[in-house]
């Protein structure tokens, strides 16, 4: 479960582009506060965002310093004003990415809205991630919203909730845990202690609920930062040039205040990855999601602090993907199904729809043939040496079924899921390789040492 690489790059790119002249978000008159439904996938805060009255959907995203919207798909008419081009190098391979600058816009989240908004779109499809979250992501928000407004996340109930500054900082919590962060380029990073190899270390982390992982540690930037034997290689998440490699491990302990958490999740990005990374001098690696999550997460920018209060997530173990495979949403393909059926009663010539609550007697039906838009999902990534690969399974394979249950008729999320169930339970797929359909076992291993 994670938030992908080159998204780190590419808000890099932007971090250093001026908001500062751009309109504050602001609250209807009389309002305090106001809550937005979001949607929690692979951890993230996905809320509706309206862009020039355009419905789109947007992760909530602490580590990105501009607004950023990504290829949105035809069927939307995406009206941008004031539009200019601007290149963005030094992302993968030094080839310059074009993206196109945009003023003076208009953005509605729930009932809060600001004008004179900034927006950078970039048009290439393949840097779009929504397909490895299997649901459609248009754009990411961070600093332009969270400079203006408290912000509390509740990834137990799916809701954001939006406070007038003063009326936020009233608000009282005392089970919660008080951590000051330092700002810089609009992005906050805390200072906290961790074990790691046995050694007790400070480290700079930066603070990003768009990471779905737990935590990521950079090795280059701190002297007591580097992989343990209890690792695995793995697929980190997708970069500008395909997959990102690193290690997989554990800590012994991250304190968040006087909060301690367990044998926590670690990624180390392999160092060709850090060349790529803005900012990793300054910092030591991320904070994500993985850990956020098991908070209500209350962050105040003006006074520069985060709280902290245990939810219902807390005591979840850290897990893993224990299959090695990496499964995205391809798209949809029409396939027809016998979905309405119309029953005419014996007693009766009216006709129901045999879905409804009454209770038919004998009678004549009709039966009308529907196309269906059915979800796609294939393999994207394969870890070397894992259960998947040692299936014989190959990355394009579109998964058919699993354990008996047709795909179709599940979200990414919970296909995910199965990956990481405990070690030695099997996983029955039943997959379509290029018209040849076959079936296979998989027997979910464990690969670190200690609990889950």
């Amino acid at each position: 479960m994670r938030i992908f690489y080159f998204l780190s790059v590419l808000v890099g790119l932007l971090s250093s582009f001026d908001v500062s002249g751009q309109g504050r978000f602001l609250l209807p008159e009389g309002k305090k506060s106001i809550k937005i439904k979001a949607k929690v996938v692979n951890n993230l805060m996905i809320i509706p965002v309206q862009v020039n009255g355009l419905e789109l959907s947007f992760l909530l995203d602490t580590g990105v310093r501009s607004t950023i919207l990504f290829g949105v798909d035809a069927d939307y008419q995406l009206e941008l004003n004031n539009k200019s081009t601007v290149w963005l190098r030094g992302a993968g391979d030094g080839k310059p990415s074009k993206a196109i600058k945009s003023t003076h816009n208009i953005i509605n989240i729930g009932s809060a809205a600001a004008i004179n908004q900034t927006v950078y779109y970039i048009p290439d499809s393949s840097q779009n991630f929504s397909p490895r979250l299997g649901f459609p992501v248009h754009g990411i928000i961070g600093y332009s919203l969270l400079k203006d407004l408290g912000v509390e996340m509740r990834y137990d109930k799916a809701l954001v909730k939006l406070y007038l500054p003063e009326v936020f900082k009233e608000k009282k919590c005392r089970s919660c845990v008080t951590i000051p962060f330092e700002l810089k380029e609009g992005k906050p990073y805390v200072d906290l202690n961790l074990v790691d190899n046995n050694q007790e270390l400070r480290a700079k982390l930066l603070l990003d609920s768009g990471s779905g992982d737990a935590l990521w540690l950079f090795e280059e930037t701190h002297d007591g930062i580097e992989v343990s034997k209890n690792s695995f290689k793995d697929h980190l998440g997708l970069g500008l040039n395909g997959e990102v490699l690193g290690s997989r491990s554990r800590i012994k302990e991250l304190k968040l205040g006087d909060i301690a958490l367990n044998h926590v999740n670690v990624a180390y990005p392999d160092s060709s990855s850090l060349a790529y990374l803005n900012g990793v001098s300054y910092r030591n690696g991320s904070l994500g999601s993985e850990v956020l999550r098991r908070f209500t997460v209350y962050l105040d920018y003006e006074s520069k602090t985060l709280k902290l209060k245990k939810n219902t997530y807390f005591d979840n173990p850290f897990r893993y993907n224990r299959s090695g495979l990496v499964v995205e949403h391809t798209g949809f393909e029409l396939v027809a199904g016998l979905d309405y059926r119309i029953q005419k009663t014996s007693t009766t010539n009216d006709y129901s729809l045999s879905s409804g609550k009454t209770v038919f007697l004998a009678t004549n039906t009709i039966e009308f043939p529907q196309l269906q838009l059915k979800p796609n999902y294939e393999i994207a990534a394969i870890r070397e040496n894992s259960p998947g690969a040692e299936a014989g399974l190959n990355v394009g394979d579109r998964i058919i079924k699993l354990n008996g249950r047709d795909v179709t008729k599940l979200d990414l999320n919970d296909i995910t899921k199965y990956f990481y169930r405990d070690e030695g339970e099997i996983l029955r797929l039943k997959v379509d390789r290029k018209g040849y359909v076959f079936t296979c076992k998989l027997k979910l291993r464990k690969l670190l040492e200690g609990p889950h």
